[in-house]
């Protein structure tokens, strides 16, 4: 049978999203059962961490009611996200995303904070072909999600890096890491602010971001993701699989 890897975050109630932008703090993340099938079960939401309303009614069923940014966790980011006349999430053929071949550039020894180069991805000797996914390993999500130091001090990518990608036409680009310089915590140019979102979503190449475990699976993997189909929408959470024969 083949071998199956999760490589999407968790989704849970208090996700941190970039900071120094307000709606990450206007509309926080919240997973939240707001039924019970009964008091029981309550006891055992309590007992493993599940939010859940403190006197949600116990009506016989477990619902649950999440508010989600879609560019926060796991996330594939479709070309309305910055260009306004650009195709939605629900317009990306499945075809990019969907039992395509992926192949690794790890540069996993980057330490915190540092950007990653067009160069640092020539010197893995991995060259994408066109039709696959180039996977970025930094292995970042893995070393610091879910803790401040994730976003204070996140490795990134430098512009070089999207036209490198770009260059080797590639069906989607994925990665451990923010895209682009943090521009929360650096000052940057006009051309760079949005350099990689720009190119990639232009080029038609969707962005599958943030994703976990590349740890777990070999330099050439079968990628499945799959975003969720919100209609009209710039982006929109995935669930990501990488498989081996």
């Amino acid at each position: 049978m083949p071998r199956i890897v999760d490589l999407t975050l968790p989704i849970a109630t208090g996700m941190a999203g970039i900071p120094k932008i307000p709606f990450y703090e206007q509309h926080p993340v919240k997973v939240q059962a707001i039924t019970v099938v009964n008091d029981e079960q309550r006891a055992l939401l309590a007992q493993a961490g599940v939010d859940h309303l403190a006197d949600a009614p116990a009506t016989g069923t477990m619902n649950t009611v999440f508010t989600l940014n879609t560019h926060i966790g796991t996330h594939i980011d479709a070309p309305r996200h910055f260009y306004a006349d650009g195709g939605a999430i629900d317009e990306i053929a499945l075809d990019r995303l969907a039992m395509r071949e992926a192949v690794v550039l790890d540069v996993s020894g980057k330490g915190a904070g540092m950007g990653i180069t067009a160069d640092d991805l020539e010197r893995t000797g991995v060259k994408p072909e066109p039709g696959q996914i180039a996977v970025i390993k930094t292995l970042w999500t893995d070393r610091a999600w879910g803790t401040p130091e994730f976003w204070e001090n996140t490795i990134h990518l430098a512009p070089s890096v999207g036209e490198w990608t770009t260059a080797r036409g590639i069906a989607a680009v994925a990665m451990d890491c923010f895209p682009e310089k943090p521009f929360w915590r650096m000052a940057l140019t006009p051309a760079e602010r949005g350099a990689n979102h720009k190119r990639w979503l232009k080029a038609g190449i969707p962005m599958i971001q943030l994703l976990t475990h590349l740890d777990r699976i070999g330099g050439r993997f079968t990628l499945i993701a799959l975003p969720l189909k919100l209609t009209g929408m710039d982006g929109a959470p995935a669930r990501v699989i990488g498989i081996e024969a």
